[in-house]
């Protein structure tokens, strides 16, 4: 205890030194914690500390007769932060695909712009009226396709006429 007497009387003049070139600065912002302090304790802490008791025991008592609760609990906190990690990795999967596809369609639209200064504009206007009819070639095809399909379904829907699900007609009696 004697070291600690000795060596006293140097840390405080240390503590007292080291703050004098910012007493300036410091000051105001001292003496507004010292004045929310006190409000807090003159009017806060008398009105706020039958509460903190009250619920301090009430939570207490829960946690230790019911340790349920707190699994519950526990279950639930965790359950918030995984979700919040999953939604941010939604983000950031969203981003990188957004992000993909711009990058497509602006080096689709750089490399249609080098294909048209290549080939001239009539070249290129002449390419694309090829590359839409062929495009409607194959949408009339699949249409054909479509209509036959419809007709072939209409064809066995008129068969199936008076037919149950086991493949009988009405009528037929046990077998």
């Amino acid at each position: 205890m004697d070291f600690l007497q000795d060596y006293f009387p140097a840390a405080l003049t240390f503590y007292t030194t080291y703050y004098t070139p910012y007493a300036a600065y410091l000051s105001p912002l001292r003496r507004s914690l010292l004045l929310f302090q006190s409000y807090t304790y003159r009017y806060l802490f008398p009105t706020l500390y039958p509460i903190y008791l009250l619920s301090s025991r009430l939570f207490s008592k829960l946690l230790i007769d019911t340790p349920d609760l707190a699994t519950l609990a526990l279950l639930g906190v965790i359950l918030i932060i995984s979700l919040k990690i999953m939604d941010m990795l939604r983000r950031t999967i969203i981003y990188w695909i957004s992000m993909a596809l711009r990058l497509a369609l602006w080096v689709g639209m750089a490399l249609l712009g080098v294909y048209v200064y290549q080939r001239g504009v009539e070249q290129s206007v002449e390419d694309l009226g090829w590359v839409l009819g062929y495009l409607g070639g194959l949408e009339a095809e699949g249409d054909r396709i479509g209509q036959a399909r419809a007709r072939g379904k209409a064809t066995d829907a008129g068969r199936m006429r008076g037919v149950n699900s086991r493949g009988r007609t009405r009528g037929g009696g046990w077998s």
